[in-house]
């Protein structure tokens, strides 16, 4: 991904094509998940989208259509206005265009992990994206005893959006992909040390085996942590059709709103992939107003919002090397 793109462009251009919307309150996930059982949550996620360059494939079923018959009489609560596509619009900037200004850096460090799980229970997994449990507790634990909070990656959005510096020591974690192990091993550990965190889900793979459930999924969402949209099959979205790229998208994000009654407001582009095309499919959809990429980049501020960077821990990473790296680069 070139680095330098000029994130700020595509915001300008595409931020009207969805129009803008007051959000109406949105409902808690226990109001909404009692018209919505998990199980229908996580049919919504089909069909199966065409490959890339498919020429013959047929148009992709509207995923707001789909969550209307998840949610029944309910969907009208989390249903915004709607702009051309298949876009929802919802969550507008909270300040108007001439008064947008450049917020001062962010210098809030983004951890990206993957797998929280022994490696006796990894499966086949990349061992460079495996981490021990042990590591990560001891990790954690090195930052909060250096009196370092977390926030979300929603919460560093409203931050940008308002022009407000979070607060000193603050930092961000990243768990990617919907492991099971998301639950079973690296929830635990959050709680432990009173942190939160954005997880990532592939909406194809909710329910699947050594994934995470819909259950799981409700209820991090419920302890205060960001359910983030990773699209519905994780596959690069710098090589998808248009109606592919929007699918991919938008039906993850249905798909997350039909389980945890709140769309998501956060994007990991998969396998850290985007390009000027996919940037502004992302700024297109007023609900997602931060997305992530990997590798070194420009500092968090509105302007880059769709391009933010994360650090990448693996499992060779020392407690005392990762806090000596996040107080180098937060504040």
């Amino acid at each position: 991904m070139a680095g330098a793109l000029l994130v700020s462009t595509f915001i300008a251009s595409f931020s009207a094509a969805c129009g803008a919307a007051t959000p109406s309150p949105s409902p808690s996930p226990s109001q909404t998940l009692a018209s919505a059982s998990p199980s229908a949550a996580v049919a919504s996620v089909g069909p199966t989208a065409p490959a890339s360059g498919d020429a013959a494939a047929q148009p992709l079923a509207d995923p707001i259509s789909r969550a209307d018959s998840i949610l029944g009489n309910r969907r009208h609560e989390l249903r915004p206005q709607r702009g051309p596509g298949l876009c929802v619009s919802f969550l507008s900037p909270r300040r108007g265009a001439a008064a947008r200004r450049e917020a001062a850096d962010a210098a809030r460090p983004i951890l990206e992990y993957h797998r929280i799980v022994p490696a006796a229970e990894a499966g086949r997994s990349v061992a460079a994206l495996t981490m021990p449990p042990a590591v990560f507790d001891a990790q954690m634990a090195a930052l909060a005893k250096a009196g370092w909070h977390t926030i979300t990656l929603a919460a560093l959005a409203d931050d940008l959006t308002a022009d407000v510096t979070p607060p000193p020591h603050t930092f961000v974690i990243t768990i990617d992909d919907g492991w099971w192990d998301s639950y079973d091993y690296a929830f635990n550990i959050l709680v432990k040390h009173g942190f939160v965190a954005t997880f990532f889900v592939i909406s194809g793979r909710i329910g699947q085996p050594l994934f995470l459930t819909a259950d799981e999924i409700q209820v991090l969402a419920a302890a205060g942590n960001d359910i983030g949209d990773h699209t519905v099959h994780h596959n690069p979205l710098t090589g998808a059709q248009p109606k592919e790229l929007t699918y991919e998208i938008d039906s993850a994000a249905a798909a997350i709103a039909a389980i945890t009654g709140t769309w998501p407001e956060s994007l990991a582009y998969p396998l850290g992939k985007a390009d000027s095309r996919v940037l502004a499919a992302v700024a297109a959809c007023k609900s997602l107003r931060i997305a992530v990429v990997e590798g070194a980049g420009a500092r968090e501020t509105w302007a880059t919002r769709f391009h933010i960077s994360r650090i990448e821990i693996g499992p060779w990473r020392l407690p005392a090397d990762l806090l000596a790296e996040v107080q180098r680069l937060g504040r």
